[in-house]
């Protein structure tokens, strides 16, 4: 079965023929993917809608597409979900965002904590692997990644969210959100863990500590289990 492949932006979706002005979509689809005039392509706008198209041909600078169909992406996870994770060294924060556009994160916080070894990310670099992570996916939507601010200045921003789990091996197993949830925060710390001062701050503002149970886990193993345990048990 041949793979139709998929390029999420800032795309006016129509049928008949369209000209998508993107010299980077052009370069990936003609020189990356060896892409032939004639074959199909599922272009989205980002915000859900999708187009199946045919590749007529490509320009220096351009696309030219022929609209077939629109219609409404189905692989949304309901819900919306912010991964608030703390800076991880080398590329570990690069795969645990891929792997968390993957499953279904809507949004990807970088924070730096108490115990943050790393206090600097390219997050141009990190929205560019989460857009084709998305992509890969089949998702209809690309997490925002946000620039890395401080743990203290989103405790504060993350009230509103339904529920918060700050996930750390001392807390309650997690059994999944409740029904009521549609808005929700996972939190996960650094190679070196929370430490007490972190975790009585987010028990103080109504968090939820929970954990996967006695294993310790790498902090980019916690974001893909994590991550996706919490993504699809929000309320549809």
């Amino acid at each position: 079965m041949t793979k139709t492949h998929r390029f999420i932006g800032p795309y006016q979706l129509a049928t008949g023929t369209v000209r998508l002005d993107d010299a980077q979509l052009a370069h990936q689809m003609r020189s990356v993917l060896k892409l032939a005039p004639g074959e199909i392509v599922i272009i989205g706008d980002g915000s859900g809608n999708e187009a199946t198209c045919k590749v007529l041909r490509f320009d220096d600078d351009a696309v030219m597409v022929e609209g077939m169909s629109i219609g409404r992406n189905a692989n949304e996870p309901s819900g919306h979900t912010t991964l608030y994770c703390a800076v991880l060294k080398a590329d570990h924060f690069e795969l645990a965002a891929q792997k968390a556009a993957e499953v279904g994160i809507s949004e990807i916080v970088p924070i730096v904590t108490e115990r943050t070894v790393k206090g600097s990310l390219r997050t141009d670099r990190v929205q560019k692997i989460v857009r084709e992570a998305a992509e890969l996916a089949g998702r209809g939507l690309v997490p925002v990644v946000r620039e890395v601010t401080t743990m203290q200045r989103m405790l504060t921003e993350a009230s509103r969210n339904d529920a918060n789990y700050f996930f750390d091996p001392s807390g309650s197993a997690f059994t999944g959100a409740p029904r009521s949830v549609a808005r929700a925060g996972i939190w996960i710390g650094p190679e070196g863990g929370w430490n007490e001062s972190e975790l009585e701050m987010a028990r103080e503002l109504g968090m939820k500590i929970v954990s996967l149970g006695n294993l310790v886990l790498r902090a980019e193993t916690a974001v893909i289990v994590e991550s996706y345990l919490v993504v699809h048990s929000l309320k549809s």
